[in-house]
């Protein structure tokens, strides 16, 4: 199907290095399929197909997933494995360009909230054009408050405003912002689009919740552990049971065990 969003291709256009005849795309299977339930917090999945045959796969990111790279790599590889079939030559495989947009900071060592990263020689800074990946990420934590004059700025701050005062003000002066904040008011009616609405932050709760309890689990495995050490050593250097119990905090049957 044509890709007829000027709002889309505006987005792309902010950021996106490809030549003007490029922009004349086609929406592929906007859904890569789900690996786990994590894929859920993604709010934006979209693929598209350019006019040579690049393809364009953009996905904005609640939170970063874990091991975000190597998800990043993974979906990367897919895409471009996809294109050919056994016997194919490779000459057909077109570029794939992966675009990730997070509310979270991906690199804390820079202050850059546009980072693009492609095959190249560190030590010479010679790139290896012929490969046929790119990867863009975008972080909204890092976008400066005052405008920098671009309009990948104004489109990162559409995607991070939160109240209709916010939309408003970035919707001023830009068309295609304009009509991206009128579909988002549409949408924000919509039965459907509030129900997967819905889906995605149940998502994200669940994960945060398993999260919790995973890191509190640790805590406390890694406390029992020490204590166990600790006891041990106690127990080693002639320390009665009940001296070894009130030091660590363990019961009685567990220190009686450990010096047996």
């Amino acid at each position: 199907m044509l890709c007829k969003s000027p709002c889309f291709i505006d987005l792309l256009k902010s950021f996106v290095r490809l030549p003007e005849e490029e922009y004349e795309l086609v929406y592929l299977d906007p859904h890569l399929k789900r690996e786990s339930d994590e894929d859920k917090l993604g709010i934006l999945d979209v693929k598209v197909r350019t006019k040579t045959g690049q393809i364009v796969h953009i996905e904005i990111q609640v939170e970063p997933m874990p091991d975000m790279a190597k998800r990043l790599s993974f979906y990367k590889s897919k895409l471009i494995t996809s294109q050919i079939n056994k016997g194919d030559p490779y000459e057909q495989i077109r570029p794939v360009i992966c675009i990730c947009i997070t509310s979270k900071p991906l690199f804390p060592e820079t202050s850059e909230y546009l980072n693009r990263f492609f095959f190249h020689n560190p030590v010479n800074g010679l790139s290896f054009k012929d490969i046929p990946e790119e990867i863009y990420t975008l972080e909204l934590s890092k976008l400066p408050h005052a405008s920098d004059g671009s309009i990948l700025w104004k489109w990162m701050k559409f995607l991070s405003s939160k109240t209709r005062e916010e939309f408003e003000m970035i919707a001023q002066g830009n068309p295609e912002i304009r009509k991206a904040t009128d579909i988002l008011y549409e949408l924000s009616q919509d039965e459907k689009v509030l129900a997967e609405y819905e889906v995605r932050e149940k998502a994200w709760r669940d994960r945060i919740s398993a999260m919790n309890a995973s890191e509190k689990r640790g805590r406390e495995e890694g406390w029992r552990e020490r204590e166990v050490e600790l006891a041990r050593n106690a127990l080693a250097e002639g320390l009665s049971v009940e001296v070894v119990q009130k030091i660590t905090g363990l019961d009685a049957e567990t220190v009686a065990r450990l010096k047996s």
